[in-house]
């Protein structure tokens, strides 16, 4: 029988991607079924667009739940191409997207603009995106004024950042009335997708596609970085340059996913793995994987969060009590053949 090539996987993952995004569009409280689905496609191809602006199935999917679904992508994208990055530069199985800090300082950013807009939530998502990156910045000098030579002291300043960034945060839900800001900063952290729409696909999707073209363009250099950095360099790779524009353009990425969707855990550590046993290291192949498997995991859970009770779960406590258990399973299943 012949084995299925990396290129093959990636097409069937891309496959169970657009069945699942359909799947999602028809389940919900308000549920649609495909005749409804194909009548409004018939309206949209028809250019009946008085029978479709009336229909409230097309509210229900258009304004709700299609922006949603799509959010719910990039953000599993952004997560799981950001985990694959980090995870090679720094030649550690256990880094997240998170580790330089820049969740925590998107948290940060999340409760400082809460306490302190006008309702604005564009200035919310602003504010994150500008705490998320400067954390990282502080992150980075940090490291080098402690005359760091390799990555490990980026990560031990990460920790010092993201404990400092959380200690805010803790105090800012101290200050913040419990009964108008602390609900909504809490919730806000814990994660989830009840407010996507247009607005945050569209802030998001240049933000991806943008950073995911840069680190496809870098894949070449990954694969040698995978190596080690000293033999990278050898091969001629600037290691400090390529490690600069990746982490760069992976914090982009988790800031602007954090500052949409507050701090979802586990996908960036979990979905690297996964794609790595499909397809194997090479970036031609593994960095799409990632990003395909990284929005249908979320997308599941996601639609694991809005539909298993009356109430609608954080997606971070599904994330984690899913990813953990997985990873667990990675971690017996895989200890003979390492994690290299």
């Amino acid at each position: 029988m012949r084995k299925i090539t990396a290129a093959e996987k990636i097409f069937i993952t891309g496959l169970l991607l657009i069945a699942l995004i359909l799947i999602s569009m028809m389940i919900g409280n308000y549920e649609l079924s495909i005749s409804d689905l194909g009548a409004i496609t018939n309206n949209l191809l028809g250019r009946d667009y008085e029978t479709l602006f009336n229909n409230p199935d097309w509210s229900v999917l258009y304004y709700i739940r299609l922006p949603r679904i799509l959010t719910v992508v990039l953000v599993g994208a952004a997560l799981s191409i950001s985990g694959a990055a980090y995870q090679n530069i720094f030649r550690n199985p256990l880094v997240s997207p998170d580790i330089l800090g820049v969740s925590a300082g998107a948290g940060l950013g999340v409760a400082l603009g809460l306490l302190y807009s006008s309702g604005s939530i564009l200035y919310v998502y602003l504010i994150a995106f500008i705490t998320g990156t400067a954390a990282v910045a502080l992150t980075y000098w940090l490291s080098k004024l402690a005359g760091g030579k390799n990555a490990m002291f980026m990560v031990l300043a990460g920790i010092v950042v993201s404990s400092l960034a959380n200690a805010l945060v803790s105090l800012l839900k101290y200050l913040a009335d419990p009964m108008q800001n602390l609900p909504g900063i809490v919730f806000y952290l814990m994660g989830g997708f009840s407010r996507s729409g247009w607005q945050e696909f569209y802030l998001l999707l240049p933000v991806v596609i943008i950073s995911l073209t840069v680190i496809l363009f870098l894949r070449w250099q990954l694969n040698i970085f995978s190596l080690g950095e000293k033999e990278a360099a050898a091969l001629g790779v600037d290691t400090e340059k390529i490690r600069m524009i990746v982490i760069v353009f992976s914090t982009i990425m988790v800031a602007a996913a954090t500052a949409a969707a507050g701090q979802v855990s586990w996908i960036g550590l979990v979905i690297p793995h996964i794609a790595r046993f499909i397809v194997g290291n090479k970036y031609k192949y593994y960095l799409p994987a990632s990003a395909l498997l990284g929005g249908l995991s979320l997308l599941l859970m996601d639609n694991l969060a809005r539909t298993i009770s009356g109430a609608e779960i954080p997606i971070s406590i599904i994330t984690a009590l899913i990813g953990a258990p997985f990873f667990a399973y990675l971690l017996i299943t895989k200890k003979e053949s390492g994690w290299n």
